[in-house]
């Protein structure tokens, strides 16, 4: 919770402009997205400050105009072979439910996206007044772990689904 809090109070203070419907690579993730008026992106120093240390900070960071749900983009330099993806639908709730505490919600399955397969893991845990909504997007690129986290409320997240889902509908490997 405390990384979210400090990615939405960042997010007040760096983000960029609204970004637009064009397609836009994203830097060094080998994917392009098409981004609305309704995302902000995240600057390179905002996500250095919400995300301080090095393991883990994502590579690009979306934000909707309420800066209540974060679209957070991640190539990990983790080996992962297109024909794993699948498997991970079937492994990785065990992990989610042993690093995760208190996961009251998990649901797994396997959807294409930009026409790849993607392992998907949306759970909810508890929060202040609702719950904490948060879905990984797992796939291969160039051999390697893409991870798609969207993190919010559910309350937050209703309200935002389909400026997300069409930012997420958008990402094309390239």
């Amino acid at each position: 919770m405390s990384r979210f809090l400090a990615l939405t109070l960042t997010a007040l203070l760096t983000a960029t402009t609204a970004a637009s419907a064009v397609p836009v690579k994203l830097g060094s993730v080998p994917v392009t997205v098409e981004p609305n008026a309704k995302l902000l992106t995240l600057s390179a120093a905002g996500i250095r400050t919400a995300f301080p240390s090095a393991a883990g900070r994502p590579d690009a960071v979306f934000m909707t105009e309420d800066r209540k749900v974060s679209v957070a983009f991640e190539w990990r330099t983790s080996k992962l072979a297109q024909t794993e993806v699948a498997k991970l639908v079937e492994q990785f709730p065990g992990v989610i439910r042993a690093q995760v505490p208190n996961v009251k919600t998990l649901k797994a399955s396997l959807v294409q996206l930009g026409g790849s397969p993607w392992a998907q893991f949306v759970f909810t845990t508890p929060g202040q007044g609702d719950e904490l909504r948060r879905e990984l997007m797992v796939t291969s690129v160039a051999g390697r772990m893409l991870v798609v986290t969207i993190a919010g409320n559910v309350k937050d997240y209703s309200k935002n689904e389909a400026v997300v889902r069409n930012l997420t509908n958008s990402v094309r490997v390239n």
